[in-house]
């Protein structure tokens, strides 16, 4: 005889809580659970009891704990960062894969405090900081020296990955986590997290290492003006908002710190634009990035531009990031949380201030792994 899951009492608050935060829609869980529209809505009303069975099946599919669902009312969450990028009253709601993103990235970050405590480390993020009034291009010189990536480095790297490693250490040498986790390409390419410390930056891994790459410094660049944000994909940020003027700031930052004026100038007429693709390889950029940074710089006149994006467009230029087949757990936690909060993991643990399944719960890996994530990255 088939046992009827018992039914269960959860707060109705509590029950729509979980299911917004999530990005899923009442006909989302009414198709995943095969139930009705109108019992998922009673359930969110007071109406209905869920089965201990819909609550089990919504925690794995919502990836919250089952506890979650038995809290006397919602937690009150941090406010997602600001979409400088969209137009005010047009934004959609994020979807699922996204919102699960930032939502990993915001527990990590917390779990990191925690463990720099434990360890009694800092957990202030170490930068001079700017202001929209000073001259991008000038904090780009200085935030290069003090991130110690000369250009000359920077041109001797082997590929782009190697680049973007580079960069990434040292942003967190100044005590800034960065995440790295796959979204909808369509509506973000990162975000900064600046409600706690460490601040963290969070990187959709589903795109280009190159756009990556710029994404992180022009990330880095919200951290430094302590302007937090959404990065959305390429449109046109316009208009004399502070808003806009942030965006456009970050964009100048960005490209500057990638590539020095004197020495894009310096390859841009030994190259011409025949050789775009040459130089965006020197700096291990993308195409687009060397030729918006040839127009702002005046290089190219704007026409020239457009007509070079088209092209970049109608040739299939941009793309996601494909591969990550045959990559072992272990390399998979320290290429999505990174080297500094896997090594702070390994010390909690090492000191007994975590136990092992507490490790492996924060690095999402089995016992097996541990000992892989011990060795250096290749």
């Amino acid at each position: 005889m088939r046992r009827t899951s018992p039914k269960v009492n959860v707060s109705p608050p509590v029950m729509r809580w979980l299911r917004e935060s999530s990005g899923w829609s009442l006909e989302d869980v009414s198709g995943h659970l095969h139930v009705s529209v109108n019992r998922v809505s009673q359930w969110e009303q007071g109406g209905q009891a869920p089965t201990l069975n819909e609550v089990k099946r919504l925690a794995k599919a919502y990836r919250r704990p089952l506890a979650a669902f038995f809290l006397a009312e919602p937690e009150e969450e941090q406010p997602l960062p600001r979409d400088f990028r969209r137009l005010p009253g047009g934004a959609r709601p994020l979807t699922k894969r996204t919102l699960l993103a930032i939502r990993k990235a915001r527990n990590l970050q917390m779990i990191s405090a925690d463990l720099m405590e434990n360890l009694d480390l800092t957990t202030g993020t170490d930068v001079a900081g700017a202001q929209l009034t000073d001259d991008p291009e000038e904090v780009a010189v200085e935030e290069r020296t003090r991130l110690g990536i000369p250009v000359a480095e920077q041109r001797s790297w082997k590929d782009a990955y190697e680049g973007f490693r580079a960069w990434r250490d040292a942003i967190e040498e100044r005590n800034i986590r960065v995440f790295q986790f796959p979204m909808e390409l369509e509506e973000l390419r990162g975000c900064t997290l600046m409600d706690h410390t460490p601040n963290a930056i969070v990187l959709n891994s589903s795109d280009i290492i190159q756009a990556r790459t710029f994404t992180l410094l022009h990330e880095y660049g919200h951290i430094l003006l302590h302007e937090p944000a959404l990065c959305t994909p390429d449109r046109p940020v316009i208009g004399e908002t502070h808003e806009a003027r942030v965006e456009q700031w970050c964009n100048r930052f960005a490209g500057a710190i990638l590539m020095p004026p004197k020495d894009i100038t310096e390859d841009f007429t030994r190259h011409g634009i025949d050789g775009v693709g040459r130089i965006a390889n020197r700096y291990r950029v993308s195409l687009a990035t060397v030729l918006t940074r040839l127009v702002t710089l005046n290089l190219i006149a704007q026409e020239r531009y457009q007509a070079e994006m088209r092209k970049l467009q109608r040739n299939g230029a941009v793309s996601t990031e494909q591969g990550g087949g045959g990559e072992s757990s272990a390399r998979k936690a320290q290429r999505e949380r990174g080297e500094v909060f896997v090594s702070l993991v390994l010390e909690n643990t090492r000191r007994g201030y975590i136990t092992h399944n507490e490790a492996l719960d924060y690095l999402g890996v089995k016992v097996k792994h541990l000992r892989e994530l011990t060795k250096p990255t290749p």
